[in-house]
């Protein structure tokens, strides 16, 4: 762990979905971040020694997927709560973006956990949530068969439909 990193202080959601399309799932995340710097952003630290943000012209939203049906809940449960510490323990690398990983375990054929853990340099707890509701209805405006808008879009104004 790079001394940048042990200073980071990550937040972390960690929710139950239930029979999410994966891709789907990664490609709505892709369309909330695209329109705004969020997914862009790394950090490196100024002769000062104060940490400064920096954009990086793209980067993708990678969606780590699992699968651990062939383990019983108990076990699942046990290397979920492992998984999670050693994430914290390990924080994340401040000079690559996007500052966020996100991980989507199946744990039976319809049932899943989403964890989703980000620099609070980012973001706070409350624009953390908005971006997961904004991802949710990302989600369903896919799997209509829609497209969702960005949050650029979203920043200007309402749409007319």
């Amino acid at each position: 762990m790079s001394a940048m990193s042990e200073e980071l202080r990550t937040e972390q959601f960690v929710m139950s979905l239930r029979g999410v399309v994966p891709y789907v799932y990664e490609q709505a995340w892709q369309s909330v971040l695209d329109g705004t710097p969020l997914s862009r952003t790394a950090l490196h630290r100024g002769p000062d020694g104060l940490l400064r943000r920096t954009l990086r012209p793209e980067v993708r939203f990678r969606l780590q997927i699992v699968d651990w049906r062939a383990t019983r809940a108990a076990v699942q449960d046990a290397r979920l709560a492992e998984r999670l510490a050693g994430e914290c323990a390990t924080g994340l690398p401040l000079d690559r973006a996007p500052l966020m990983c996100a991980t989507l375990i199946r744990r039976s054929d319809r049932d899943w956990t989403f964890a989703w853990r980000y620099a609070r340099e980012l973001m706070d707890r409350q624009a953390g949530l908005r971006i997961l509701e904004e991802a949710a209805d990302a989600y369903a405006v896919l799997l209509r068969g829609g497209t969702p808008r960005t949050a650029a879009a979203r920043a200007r104004g309402p749409v007319a439909r």
